[in-house]
């Protein structure tokens, strides 16, 4: 019985040690659905609120949903990303990479797009599935090929299609699908980035 109680801890601390930060995004959004009147105004994108200075709402906007169905699919996606990765990837890359995607699908919204508001992490999800799959590409080029030619596929067709009709029913929201591409485009950024500081530890060493 102490034996079990002891591998149950260690299994416990294992978890707790590879997948806090989406432990703490879980909770940190399911506490922001609770108390939604409140603080979706205060978290939100917001362009004035930007363009004033706020400048944490880039990150917080990732935080926010519109309703639960909109947090469930949101939360399922990041945690079937966050496992598939797991193994191929260190908690480090697994958490910089969805932390610079969900700044830059938002930042590039300010930038190129008329938003009034915003709120939601499929952007970053997006982004996260790309950069996995570029990170990882040589583990298994079949698998990451697909991932990558499927995404592409689908960003394509959202515009030229209404294929989003249903999950804006759904969430009770537009679904922005710029945030998409620009998630993905973030990703993008971050792996040419990585490969450079590669790259210069290479030379350095």
């Amino acid at each position: 019985m102490k034996l079990n109680l002891l591998n149950l801890k260690e299994t416990y601390q294992l978890l707790i040690a590879s997948h806090w930060p989406t432990i703490l995004i879980t909770v940190v959004t399911a506490m922001i659905m609770l108390t939604f009147d409140t603080s979706i105004l205060m978290l939100r994108y917001e362009k004035t609120a930007v363009n004033d200075g706020d400048l944490l709402r880039l990150f917080t906007a990732n935080l926010c949903h519109s309703n639960w169905n909109h947090w469930i699919l949101n939360i399922a996606g990041l945690w079937l990303m966050e496992l598939f990765f797991k193994p191929v990837l260190s908690t480090i890359q697994r958490n910089s990479l969805l932390v610079f995607c969900m700044l830059g699908s938002v930042t590039f919204l300010h930038l190129f797009m008329n938003l009034t508001w915003y709120v939601g992490l499929s952007g970053a999800l997006h982004g996260f599935l790309v950069g996995g799959a570029m990170l990882t590409w040589s583990t298994a080029k079949k698998l990451n090929s697909a991932i990558l030619l499927i995404v592409v596929a689908k960003l394509f067709i959202e515009y030229f299609w209404q294929i989003n009709q249903s999950t804006e029913n759904l969430i009770n929201a537009n679904v922005i699908e710029e945030a998409h591409t620009f998630g993905a485009l973030s990703a993008v950024i971050y792996f040419g980035l990585y490969l450079v500081l590669k790259k210069f530890q290479s030379v350095i060493e």
